[in-house]
């Protein structure tokens, strides 16, 4: 369907549909835009989640990505959960149970059991087996098919496709509490103002987030990083005593693999060292504001939350590992080599943003039996 909205449309939407999957970032945004502020903004989102700078031929359609749905009717919004990103799966598994459906939690599996080329079900790290005909995987597919399923189960080809997919998006998070607001240089003042409530980008250029992954190539992280700030406090008050306040740092670039012999565990207080000396150019205050923090390097990301390389998006989000090449050519339908097994996570199509459009996709192949 969207293919055919492709072809019937005009000449310039076309054209600017094939600049936008090939171009770099820098390139597209150079055929809008004069002043470097302004590219800086939106070049923004072509580095968001991905380790490449904005010179890397295909980062236009990462910016694109970001700027992709809607929130109440406004394109291109994004929006802030009340109660915070928790909230959003506590509101969908009271729709679950509202229709039956039973939720564990602390229910880790361990392996997936495949018999005849087809899923039997699952076991978990307790030993219990769970069997079922259907199973959806929402795990990125390097962890479903190299570490939950026996090697003897995925047929080689496929194997050696999942295996040269690519993964690692840069990103370093901090969480932090904060003893009071951040006062800016650029807009004074520990008072709660508009600045406060939207999203803070520290990169003023395309050269400066450009530079930044140059660095992160050359030694693991950059020296001065692309710095994104969400103070979600500042527009629900249940998340921080009167008071005070709690932000988070999403951060570029990183690298998701360090060179020989050197580990994230170490080199954490380098990172935070230059994160914290980035905001704190910009709000004097920052550094001594903060009452405690929690530090995610891409390791982290990897062992606590299972994204394979730190990977936010569970794949790069390139022009090769998109549509019917997610998570691999050919196989962009929700479905692998294995009989009633469903990939309904980041790493299917149309990939990762909190859309929650792979888990819809996925459940309606699923449920038409297709």
């Amino acid at each position: 369907m969207a293919g055919r909205d492709v072809l019937r449309a005009d000449l310039e939407v076309q054209n600017d549909l094939y600049d936008l999957m090939t171009k770099s970032a820098r390139s597209f945004l150079d055929g809008w835009f004069e002043n470097e502020h302004i590219k800086a903004v939106f070049g923004f989102d072509a580095v968001v989640g991905n380790y490449a700078s904005p010179d890397t031929p295909g980062s236009a359609y990462v910016l694109l990505h970001h700027v992709f749905g809607e929130l109440d009717g406004e394109k291109g919004a994004w929006g802030h959960a009340v109660g915070g990103m928790g909230a959003i799966t506590q509101t969908m598994a009271q729709a679950c149970s509202e229709h039956g459906v039973e939720i564990r939690t602390d229910a880790e599996v361990a392996s997936i059991t495949i018999k005849d080329k087809a899923v039997m079900g699952v076991v978990l790290t307790s030993g219990e087996l769970i069997t079922a005909h259907s199973v959806a995987a929402n795990v990125t597919p390097k962890m479903l098919y190299q570490q939950l399923i026996s090697p003897e189960d995925v047929p080689n080809d496929f194997a050696q496709k999942i295996a040269s997919t690519r993964y690692g998006s840069g990103t370093f998070r901090l969480n932090v509490a904060l003893s009071e607001l951040p006062d800016f240089t650029c807009l004074p003042g520990t008072d709660l103002q508009e600045h406060h409530q939207s999203g803070i980008i520290m990169a003023p250029t395309l050269e400066y987030m450009d530079r930044a992954f140059m660095d992160a190539k050359q030694q693991g992280w950059a020296n001065k990083p692309i710095v994104e700030m969400l103070i979600p406090s500042t527009v629900d008050d249940s998340l921080a005593p009167a008071g005070q306040h709690v932000c988070s740092l999403f951060c570029q670039q990183f690298a998701p693999t360090l060179s020989a012999g050197q580990s994230w565990d170490d080199l954490k207080p380098k990172a935070v060292e230059a994160i914290v000396s980035v905001v704190s150019s910009h709000a004097p205050n920052f550094k001594a504001s903060i009452l405690g923090m929690r530090v995610l390097s891409p390791l982290d990301l990897e062992r606590e939350l299972g994204l394979t390389g730190g990977d936010i998006f569970h794949g790069a989000m390139t022009l090769d590992q998109l549509w019917a090449a997610r998570p691999v050519f050919d196989y962009g339908d929700y479905r692998g080599p294995i009989r009633g097994l469903y990939h309904c996570g980041s790493g299917a199509h149309p990939g990762g943003g909190v859309t929650g459009l792979p888990g819809k996709n996925a459940a309606e192949v699923i449920l038409m039996g297709k």
